[in-house]
């Protein structure tokens, strides 16, 4: 029932309705001028329609951005900011980062098709916010960290948390991929297992 109240009150508000509406007082200001007479209601309720059938549509509302898509923007951000610190940050911590976000782009990517299981597709919600948090959270925590240093700490010392952040970060992600299945894998997996059973048995 909301449904339908929801709908005649976008209708009532759209543009197609206001054009029908026009229509309507034009045929009624006819009738008022004394160019139409009695017959004034049947001009008015055509001139709604002409109205509602030649008004223009509404525009569509631009679709929210899916939260994989974000992610990927969100990721290749991180790359470029790491990219762009490069000299500031100690050896291997760039490549740590391009292979924490390769691999969050890959998972991403496996998010977005949709899993034939039901058991990957209750766990895609828990694997897409740790994907986010790896994102959002741990990289640019541990890189903030470490630009954010005291000036007293060993530069040595520093650089070596910063790489074993960084290298927990990819373990994690690492482990991430592992639990999102590759359901082109599956699909040709259980295309291989059906074949086999109809072809060899």
């Amino acid at each position: 029932m909301s449904d339908r109240k929801d709908a005649v009150r976008r209708y009532l508000g759209s543009r197609k309705n206001i054009a029908g509406m026009s229509g309507a007082l034009a045929g009624v200001g006819l009738h008022a001028a004394g160019v139409i007479g009695d017959v004034w209601p049947v001009v008015a309720a055509g001139l709604y329609g002409v109205g509602a059938l030649v008004g223009p549509a509404d525009p569509v509302p631009a679709a929210e951005p899916r939260l994989t898509d974000v992610l990927r923007v969100e990721a290749d951000a991180l790359l470029d900011r790491a990219v762009t610190l490069d000299r500031e940050l100690p050896a291997g911590a760039l490549a740590l980062v391009r292979r924490i976000v390769r691999t969050v782009r890959l998972v991403l990517d496996r998010l977005d098709e949709v899993a034939d299981r039901e058991a990957d597709r209750i766990a895609a919600p828990d694997q897409l916010a740790r994907a986010a948090e790896i994102v959002r959270v741990d990289v640019p925590a541990c890189v903030d960290t470490y630009l954010g240093r005291a000036p007293s700490t060993p530069a040595e010392r520093a650089a070596r948390e910063l790489c074993t952040q960084l290298e927990l970060v990819v373990a994690g992600a690492d482990g991430l991929a592992a639990q999102v299945p590759d359901v082109h894998a599956q699909r040709a997996e259980d295309l291989t297992r059906e074949m086999r059973r109809r072809h060899e048995g």
